[in-house]
């Protein structure tokens, strides 16, 4: 089995004095969902998400990224990927940060990477109803873009489900609009655009008595980080890579 140092990856650093208006542009040009932060004397105090970016809209902001800094999770480089996926768990992150002995960031590894060689390697276990998330955040096709905004920075939401005629008919995610030009313009004017407009489709969903490998192999092949659930046409619930790394440490 591969270790951190065999899929450690360079990662994105700032310090707790940069401002957040630097952070925001990084997460939305970059593929990482998170940014490590130091002190400054180059010692890994934690991390800021998308989530975290989306707070502050005015791109002449001073306010600095001491104030949103989350307790992160580190790992030596050469801790195993059962180990990391352990850390990455616990702490809710989609990114292990690689320190060495001073707590200096050597790099990092990504959720998204080692998810599919966890998932190849290690036996996975249950039913996806084992491991979902009840009752999923849930939009409509015509509610106005800013509004959705704004549920998504106070409740700390990822992803909506998008719903059409008692349908589900697309997934809006935080990515979707820090990467999506019109969608932040729409923003700026209001957020008036409807949600359908920006939302991603075809919705890919997985019904609750399918095995938690049958999960994971539809999120590795369509490069998904989360999965609908259905029970028949009705949706009941969200599931994630989280989720399926509980399935992963099932058998602990």
């Amino acid at each position: 089995m591969k270790r951190v140092e065999d899929v450690m990856v360079r990662v994105p650093v700032l310090t707790m004095d940069d401002p957040m208006t630097r952070a925001r542009q990084m997460l939305r040009d970059d593929i990482f969902r998170e940014i490590a932060v130091t002190d400054t004397k180059g010692r890994y105090v934690g991390y800021i998400d998308i989530t975290d970016a989306l707070r502050v809209t005015d791109t002449k902001s001073d306010v600095l990224i001491e104030g949103f800094v989350r307790e992160g999770t580190a790992v030596p480089p050469g801790a195993s990927l059962i180990a990391v996926s352990q850390a990455i768990r616990e702490k809710n992150t989609d990114t292990a940060v690689v320190v060495n002995e001073e707590n200096h960031v050597l790099g990092g590894v990504l959720l998204s990477e080692i998810f599919p060689i966890l998932c190849t390697r290690e036996e996975l276990r249950g039913t996806v109803r084992d491991y979902m998330k009840a009752g999923p955040p849930i939009c409509n096709a015509d509610d106005h873009l800013g509004k959705i905004y704004s549920k998504m920075i106070e409740c700390d939401i990822s992803a909506f489900a998008v719903i059409k005629e008692k349908n589900l008919t697309g997934m809006l995610s935080r990515r979707d609009i820090l990467k999506n030009g019109r969608v932040r313009k729409s923003l700026e004017n209001g957020g008036k655009v409807p949600v359908e407009s920006v939302m991603t489709t075809p919705v890919i969903t997985i019904e609750k008595d399918e095995s938690i490998s049958a999960a994971a192999e539809l999120m590795v092949s369509h490069d998904l980080s989360q999965l609908p659930v259905v029970d028949g046409d009705v949706l009941v619930g969200m599931i994630d890579r989280h989720g399926v790394l509980n399935g992963l440490h099932a058998k602990e």
